[in-house]
C-alpha cells in the first residue's frame, strides 16, 4: 500500500514546483512496487501538463475556434443556398469551432513549451528520493500483529490504544501528522468512527462477533489509525 496527496493533478503540480517531495518506507519495498508508482506519477505529469497548457492557451483557442465557427457560419450562409437557413450553417459552424479547438489542443500537448514542461516535471519525478522510516517500520509491525492476532484484541485496541509511541522531535510528528491524513483522505474512517458503539458492546458482550465480523471493515488497520490518532493528541 502505498500513501500519497496526489489525487489532484494541479496539487500535483504545485507540490512539484514549489515543494521538496520525500518519500518512506518501513520494510524494503519491492522495485517493482516504486516502478509502478513512479509510472502512476508519470500519468499525473500527463494530466498536470494537459491542465497547464489549457489554461495557458485557452483564450487563443476560445478566439480561434469562434473565427473558425464565424467563418464557416457566414461562407455556408452567402454561398451555398439552402431552402432551410441558419439552421445548416449552425450546425455546420459549431462542428468546425469544436473541431479546431480539438485539434489546437492536440498541437498544444505536442509544442515545445509543453514538452519542456513535461520533461521537467518528470525530472523533479525521478528525483524523488525514498528514505527508511523508524516510525513506519513500527507501524507496519504493529500492522502485522493486528492482522495475525484476535479480532478481539483488535477492537480492544480500537476502543482503548495502550501502546505509547515515543516522539524524536518536532520531524517525527510532522510525519506521523501526514501519515494519519493520507489514512483518512484514502479510508473513509468516519464510517468507522461511528462502528464505535458496536465495539464498545461488543467487548462490553452486547453485541456478538458475528455482527463484528459481518461488516467487512479494515479493522487492523483502523486500529493502528487511532493509536497515533491518539500519540499524536497527547504529544507536546
Amino acid at each position: 500500500m502505498i500513501l500519497h496527496p496526489f489525487a489532484v493533478p494541479e496539487k500535483f503540480l504545485y507540490a512539484l514546483e514549489h515543494c521538496k517531495i520525500k518519500g518512506r518506507y518501513g520494510g524494503e519495498p519491492r522495485v517493482e512496487t516504486l516502478t509502478m508508482f513512479r509510472n502512476k506519477l508519470y500519468r499525473l505529469v500527463e494530466a498536470a501538463v494537459k491542465n497547464w497548457i489549457f489554461d495557458k492557451r485557452f483564450i487563443s483557442k476560445f478566439l480561434i475556434s469562434t473565427g473558425v465557427f464565424l467563418v464557416t457560419y457566414f461562407f455556408f450562409s452567402y454561398v451555398v443556398r439552402d431552402p432551410i437557413p441558419m439552421i445548416d450553417e449552425t450546425v455546420l459552424g459549431l462542428g468546425a469551432g469544436i473541431f479546431s479547438y480539438i485539434m489546437l489542443g492536440r498541437k498544444d500537448m505536442n509544442s515545445d513549451g509543453a514538452m519542456k514542461k513535461r520533461v521537467e516535471l518528470r525530472s523533479k519525478v525521478d528525483r524523488i528520493e525514498f528514505t527508511e522510516s523508524d516510525f513506519l517500520k513500527k507501524v507496519e509491525t504493529i500492522l502485522y500483529e493486528n492482522e495475525s492476532g484476535k479480532l478481539d484484541d483488535v477492537i480492544k485496541q480500537i476502543i482503548a490504544p495502550e501502546y505509547k509511541y515515543k516522539f524524536s522531535g518536532l520531524e517525527d510528528r510532522e510525519e506521523v501528522v501526514q501519515f494519519l491524513r493520507l489514512l483518512e483522505n484514502r479510508f473513509n474512517f468516519r464510517r468507522l468512527k461511528r462502528e464505535e458503539k458496536h465495539f464498545k458492546r461488543f467487548v462490553d458482550g452486547r453485541t456478538g462477533k458475528g455482527f463484528i465480523e459481518s461488516k467487512n471493515l479494515d479493522y487492523p488497520l483502523y486500529a493502528v489509525y487511532k493509536l497515533f490518532k491518539k500519540n499524536i493528541s497527547s504529544f507536546k
